[in-house]
């Protein structure tokens, strides 16, 4: 992985924080009955999207680069029109049977009647996505990485602007509708169509813009010879090529993203009312947000670190590669374990502040659940390192029984118990935590090198321990004068300052490992101020 790969990488885990924040400005706009109706729909198109485009991009970039660096330029030309005519016939055939089917989808599998116009109007936007896939995989397979995360991140924008729009218009209307009919669901679901609305628009600029770099990257180019060889690939040749080249990767997103949907229409089974359905808004729009955007931020500190030490093991520096992959695990525990912390120790505060209306739901969830963001930042990084090595099939195996864990954790919290919403909380908690620790084992025997226990794991949990402690005060004395939102700052910057200065103190890094690491110097730095080093 080069280094315009990490930085692509890198800013589609932006593109990630800018979704799960207007997952919180959905919330705001709708409340979370109408987060819930706008998470029914998105879910059920992203699921319908990873099954007729997952994988689509990469696995086309790489088929058109391996023609290109073999001279078959006319053979790469024609696979790019064959797959363009696959994807645009998936695609809308795809658009059509969400559209038709978003009443039963609705109704009979989430038990979210009022999702039925969302998803319909959103329909659209999975044929226009897998248009959008297809100009992207050409894109990299000439080489060029920066369309995809720019269209990434200028979709979030997108429909970050226009949900801000249309969702504030449509919600108004919504209301007066409530208001005449007496049913307070209608202004919640006519600001989430605003939200599909914007949805499919967005969309619709994303294959514009990327049509015109289409179009501008074919006229700089020339006239490129399409010579190579006497015949290209058919249709038929096109579509086993890709499909056969994209199954591990597609498996393993649709099985990672599966447990999401799964999750709501368990949750939806077990009973129904506008307050589960308010219940699940939170859970998205609050739990989801917080320990989404940590683990995004710690993602993006990690992909360097993944990409040098696969180079390593390549050029067959092993040495080298174990103490980046071990700066990795410690850079993940680390970062992850002082979110997990003060999420759960400032969990009243974070509830005050952004779960109002759920606000014991929202408390209890970041106390029980927070700890997934550091099962998720370590799941994650051990899955692209083994995914660049080759392992692939192994770490499929360990996605799947990750899901089985999950789908059998989660059937039988919301079945016996009493916990509600909660019981997704701790079913992903469980799920997240196999996942994690087969993961974790496949790559440890993959780089041959045994988990440094104190420095990694025992001494950051220790720091955690104080100032957790630090922050349960701060909480306590600061919160009745000065609020939530203030209080959360204040214990934040105090608490990062003494973590991090515990971990110098108490010599958690290596000299060698603050050489590889994101932010070395910083700590150097520091470290020679505190006379550590």
């Amino acid at each position: 992985m080069n280094q315009v790969e990490v930085r692509r990488r890198q800013l589609q885990a932006v593109s990630m924080i800018l979704t799960l924040l207007t997952l919180a400005v959905v919330a705001r706009l709708t409340g979370y009955n109408g987060a819930a109706y706008v998470a029914s729909a998105v879910e059920t198109l992203t699921a319908a999207w990873l099954m007729v485009s997952g994988g689509v991009t990469d696995t086309l970039g790489r088929l058109i680069r391996s023609r290109n660096s073999k001279g078959q330029n006319r053979n790469a030309a024609r696979l790019s029109r064959n797959v363009f005519i696959l994807q645009a016939f998936f695609g809308l055939a795809g658009s059509l049977l969400l559209l038709a089917g978003a009443d039963w989808i609705s109704r009979s599998v989430f038990r979210i009647p009022y999702g039925t116009f969302i998803l319909m109007v959103m329909s659209p936007a999975l044929f226009l996505r897998s248009i959008s896939a297809v100009l992207l995989g050409y894109f990299q397979g000439e080489g060029t990485e920066m369309p995809r995360a720019a269209a990434g991140i200028l979709r979030q924008l997108l429909i970050l602007g226009f949900g801000l729009l249309f969702g504030k218009m449509l919600g108004e209307y919504g209301g007066k509708v409530s208001r005449l009919l007496a049913e307070e669901s209608f202004s919640s679901m006519y600001g989430g169509v605003g939200i599909g609305i914007a949805v499919t628009v967005s969309e619709l600029f994303i294959v514009l813009f990327l049509g015109l770099l289409y179009r501008g990257n074919r006229r700089g180019r020339g006239n490129v010879s399409l010579e190579g060889m006497r015949s290209a690939d058919s249709l038929l040749d096109s579509a086993r090529a890709l499909y056969a080249g994209r199954g591990w990767q597609w498996l393993t997103n649709l099985l990672l993203f599966l447990p999401i949907p799964l999750g709501f229409v368990f949750f939806g089974k077990s009973g129904a009312g506008q307050e589960q359905a308010a219940q699940y808004g939170a859970y998205v729009a609050v739990y989801w947000v917080l320990c989404g955007i940590c683990a995004a931020l710690i993602l993006t500190v990690l992909l360097p670190l993944c990409g040098r030490a696969v180079s390593c093991l390549r050029k067959d520096e092993q040495r080298f590669a174990r103490t980046i992959f071990q700066s990795g695990v410690h850079m993940a525990v680390v970062h992850g374990i002082y979110c997990f912390t003060f999420l759960a120790v400032m969990a009243s505060q974070l509830a005050g502040a952004f779960g109002a209306g759920q606000e014991d739901a929202v408390r209890k969830m970041m106390q029980g659940g927070s700890f997934a963001v550091l099962l998720l930042a370590l799941s994650l990084f051990f899955l692209r390192f083994l995914n660049m090595t080759g392992n692939k099939i192994p770490a499929l195996g360990a996605v799947g029984a990750a899901d089985v864990v999950y789908v059998i954790s989660a059937t039988a919290l919301l079945n016996t118990g009493r916990a509600g919403i909660l019981s997704l909380v701790y079913a992903g908690l469980l799920g997240l935590g196999v996942l994690c620790v087969l993961l974790g084992a496949l790559a440890f025997r993959q780089i041959r090198v045994q988990p440094d226990w104190l420095r990694s794991f025992l001494l950051p949990a220790g720091c955690a321990v104080v100032m957790g402690l630090v922050c349960t005060l701060l909480g306590r004395v600061l919160t009745p004068h000065l609020g939530n939102a203030v209080t959360l700052v204040v214990a934040f910057v105090v608490s990062m300052a003494l973590y991090w200065a515990a971990l110098l103190l108490l010599r958690s890094f290596r000299e060698q490992e603050l050489e590889t690491i994101p932010g070395g110097r910083v700590l150097r730095s520091l470290g020679q101020m505190l006379r550590v080093f």
